[in-house]
C-alpha cells in the first residue's frame, strides 16, 4: 500500500454537519465525505476512502452524544441515530422538513416535532434466513445485504420484542432452503397478526406445523404469501368508533400514537366540512374518524384495504355518516377537479413518491381545506408547491417522528384556499 493510501485510512477530520441520512459530513481539504455515527462538531479518526468512510475513533465527542440504547447499534442497519441526544435530534428532524420545503420555495410555519420515543413500533418487517441449523432473524446490516441477527430491539412494542424466539421457530418451519424470507408482525388490539412471505411453495406438512406453532404461541392470525393459513381471532384495530380487520401485510402506520396524532390534526382541520375525501385512504385511518363529522369518499388502489374499510363502516350500524369506498389507483387516475366540486375538505396520504397528479387536480379545484400527509418531505414539498401555485395558503407543517432513531420523518401540512 502506498503512503497516500495509508494516510487516507487513518485520517483525522472534523464533522461539520449532518447529512439528510443522518451521517456526519466531514470537512476535509481533499473534499467532503460522509462518516456514519458521528455528530456535528466532533473530531474523529476515519478509515477508508471515497464518499463514505468508516468511523475508527472519536477523538473529541459532541456534547450531544449519548449512549445507544441497543447492543446491536452500529451493526444493525435499522437505526442510525441512537447516539444523538433527543432534543437536538428532534430539532434536526424539524430541519429536514424545513430544508425540503425551502428547496421548493415553500415558506411554512414549522410546528414542534411530535415524537414517540422507543418501545412504540407496533408493525415491523423482519428478514429471516437459514444459517446451517439456525435462523438469522433481524434487519439488514448497515451497507450490506447480510442480516444482523438480533436478540433485542428497543424500538418495538414490548409484546413484539418478547416474541423473537417464537418468530425464529416459525421461520425455521417456513423459511426457504436458500434465500431470505420476510416476516411481518402487527400488534393488533387483540393479539399478534403474523404474515410470512417465503417467495413460493411450502410443503403441506410445514404449513400444518406452522399452524400448530401459531396456536401454541397464541398468534391471532398466521398468513403465508398473502393468504391466511389460520385465524384463531380476527385481528382488530380500533379506529374511532369502528373496528377494522386489517388484511394480511396491509399498510398500517407503524406507531399507533403517530396515527392518532396525524388523525387529530386532519380531523380538526376538516371538521367544518360536510363532504370530504380521503385519498390514498388505505383501510380508513382518516376516513373512519372523519365520518363522525362528514360524509366521506375514500379511494385507494388496494382492493383488500377498501373492502376492510367498507366492512368496518357497515359494522358500525349507522354510527358514522356515509363512507363511499372506491378502489382507484389515484397515481394513474387522480380524482379530477370536476369530481371534487362537492368536496369541502380533502386529505391525501400517498406513498413516498407523493401525489403529483392528484395535487395538480386539487390545485384546479375549489376545495376549501386540504390536509397533506407525507412520509417524504421532498415529494411533499413538490406537491405543496403545486397547491400554492394553484391559490392555496399553507397554514402549518407538523413533523412527526414515527420512525425513531432514523432519518425518516412524517409531516402533516394544512392548507386553505
Amino acid at each position: 500500500m502506498d503512503p497516500v493510501s495509508q494516510d487516507r485510512l487513518n485520517e483525522e477530520v472534523t464533522i461539520g454537519s449532518l447529512g439528510g441520512q443522518g451521517d456526519g459530513i466531514a470537512t476535509a481539504p481533499g473534499g467532503n465525505f460522509f462518516v456514519p455515527f458521528t455528530l456535528s462538531g466532533e473530531t474523529v479518526l476515519v478509515s477508508g476512502s471515497g464518499q463514505k468512510r468508516k468511523l475508527a475513533e472519536i477523538i473529541k465527542p459532541s456534547p450531544q452524544r449519548i449512549a445507544p440504547v441497543c447492543r446491536h447499534f452500529g451493526i444493525c442497519g435499522g437505526c442510525q441515530l441512537q447516539h444523538f441526544e433527543t432534543a437536538h435530534y428532534l430539532e434536526w428532524k424539524c430541519g429536514l422538513v424545513a430544508e425540503a420545503l425551502a428547496r421548493e420555495g415553500v415558506t411554512a410555519q414549522i410546528e414542534p416535532v411530535i415524537g414517540f420515543g422507543a418501545h412504540n413500533r407496533r408493525r415491523v418487517v423482519f428478514t429471516a434466513m437459514r444459517a446451517e441449523n439456525r435462523i438469522l432473524l433481524g434487519f439488514s446490516q448497515k451497507q450490506t445485504n447480510k442480516i444482523a441477527d438480533i436478540s433485542q430491539c428497543p424500538v418495538l412494542l414490548p409484546e413484539i420484542e418478547a416474541r423473537l424466539a417464537d418468530f425464529r421457530v416459525m421461520c425455521m418451519l417456513l423459511a426457504p432452503k436458500k434465500g431470505a424470507m420476510k416476516l411481518t408482525v402487527l400488534a393488533c388490539d387483540n393479539g399478534l397478526d403474523v404474515a410470512c412471505d417465503n417467495g413460493g411453495f411450502s410443503p403441506a406438512k410445514a404449513q400444518q406445523e406452522a399452524i400448530a406453532q401459531a396456536g401454541r404461541t397464541g398468534f391471532a392470525r398466521l398468513s403465508l404469501n398473502g393468504e391466511a393459513l389460520v385465524t384463531f381471532k380476527q385481528p382488530m384495530l380500533r379506529i374511532g368508533k369502528a373496528n377494522v380487520m386489517p388484511p394480511p401485510e396491509a399498510f398500517v402506520q407503524a406507531v399507533a400514537g403517530a396515527e392518532q396524532a396525524m388523525a387529530m390534526l386532519v380531523v380538526a382541520h376538516l371538521k367544518d366540512a360536510k363532504h370530504t375525501a380521503d385519498l390514498f385512504s388505505g383501510f380508513g385511518a382518516f376516513a373512519l374518524r372523519m365520518a363522525e363529522n362528514s360524509s366521506v369518499y375514500a379511494a385507494d388502489s388496494s382492493g383488500a384495504a377498501i373492502a376492510a374499510l367498507d366492512r368496518a363502516w357497515r359494522e358500525t350500524g349507522g354510527g358514522l355518516k356515509t363512507i363511499t369506498a372506491d378502489r382507484r389507483d389515484l397515481s394513474r387516475r387522480p380524482l379530477m377537479a370536476d369530481e371534487l366540486k362537492k368536496m369541502q375538505g380533502v386529505v391525501f396520504d400517498p406513498p413516498r413518491a407523493g401525489a403529483e397528479e392528484q395535487a395538480r387536480e386539487l390545485a384546479k379545484s375549489k376545495v376549501a381545506r386540504i390536509a397533506a400527509v407525507s412520509c417524504n418531505p421532498a415529494s411533499l414539498a413538490r406537491d405543496l408547491r403545486l397547491l400554492l401555485d394553484g391559490g392555496y395558503k399553507l397554514l402549518s407543517a407538523t413533523p412527526i417522528d414515527q420512525f425513531v432513531f432514523t432519518p425518516h420523518v412524517e409531516c402533516v401540512a394544512l392548507l386553505e384556499r
